[in-house]
């Protein structure tokens, strides 16, 4: 009987042995460091550390995905990347034009520090760690690279101007960034000419205007006195809406009067050629108070 016990323990002994050899074998993947994952962000954004102002990765989540969210400037643009923590691949990516606050950067020849959240030191980065890590940032940067967008962020723009009807001099331009949108790389373009604000979504993949709308900024009131007579009728604003979508037609048109903030409008949907059409018409002058496209795939 004690052989027999002798005999258990011995299983359990080798069985937890085989469970903990797992475990560390798990914890030493293909996981890669802070380095190597900054080193992936700045190549792709085209960046050397020399350039930057500043720097901060910490450990975060995206979707689920264990990430490094690093964050860093230069003296003309802010970036931000996640970059998975596993692979090394860019899960999400964004910049803008906003350069880095006075103060919030260091000298540029001075040494990079990488703060993480997981732990309250910093550790600096060190030239020999960035060297041997430099040929596995270039592999990951190499398939990055194929599947970069094949439209511009100027093309992008070229599409939404030409989309609104405008040309670049009557337009001033505010925003122009890349995001992702239901899994889809995509532009964010947004811009104003005189009191209206267009925001478009355009694929970076295909150059395809994915959503837009235009809302009027600052109007006020009418003035009218009677209170009930609009200057447009109901046919009219219909009219209105089926001259901004050829080929609809007013059986496709949801329209209906309302009163807005003292202002009477019309306000309806449109649903056409796979689009989702939103609208918001002056009863008393016919403008377009919002006109929003969502296209549907």
């Amino acid at each position: 009987m004690k052989d027999i016990h002798r005999k258990k323990r011995g299983l359990w002994k080798i069985a937890l042995a085989v469970v903990f050899s797992a475990v560390l074998a798990g914890c030493s993947s293909t996981a890669i460091s802070q380095t190597q994952a900054t080193e992936i962000a700045f190549e792709h954004a085209g960046v050397t550390q020399e350039e930057t102002v500043s720097l901060s990765v910490s450990k975060d989540r995206e979707n689920g995905v264990e990430v490094y969210d690093i964050q860093f400037s230069t003296e003309s643009r802010a970036y931000h990347y996640d970059i998975a923590r596993n692979s090394g691949e860019i899960v999400n990516y964004s910049y803008d034009g906003k350069a880095a606050s006075p103060g919030t950067g260091r000298n540029q020849n001075s040494q990079t520090e990488i703060s993480s959240s997981s732990s309250s030191s910093s550790s600096k980065t060190e030239t020999t760690s960035q060297e041997n890590s430099s040929s596995t940032a270039s592999s990951r940067q190499q398939t990055s690279s194929s599947s970069a967008a094949a439209v511009t962020e100027e093309q992008a723009k070229q599409i939404a101007l030409e989309h609104a009807g405008l040309s670049e001099g009557e337009v001033t331009f505010y925003r122009v960034e890349q995001d992702f949108d239901d899994g889809q790389k995509v532009y964010e373009v947004e811009f104003y000419s005189g009191n209206t604000e267009y925001d478009y979504k355009i694929s970076q993949d295909t150059g395809k205007v994915l959503s837009s709308d235009s809302d009027i900024e600052g109007w006020a009131p009418n003035t009218q006195t009677g209170g009930t007579s609009n200057a447009v009728t109901l046919e009219q604003a219909t009219q209105l809406v089926l001259d901004r979508i050829p080929g609809a037609t007013t059986e496709s048109v949801r329209i209906k009067a309302e009163r807005d903030d003292g202002r009477d409008i019309y306000e309806g949907e449109v649903y056409y050629d796979r689009a989702e059409y939103e609208f918001e018409i002056d009863a008393y002058t016919g403008n377009f108070i919002e006109w929003s496209v969502d296209y549907q795939d």
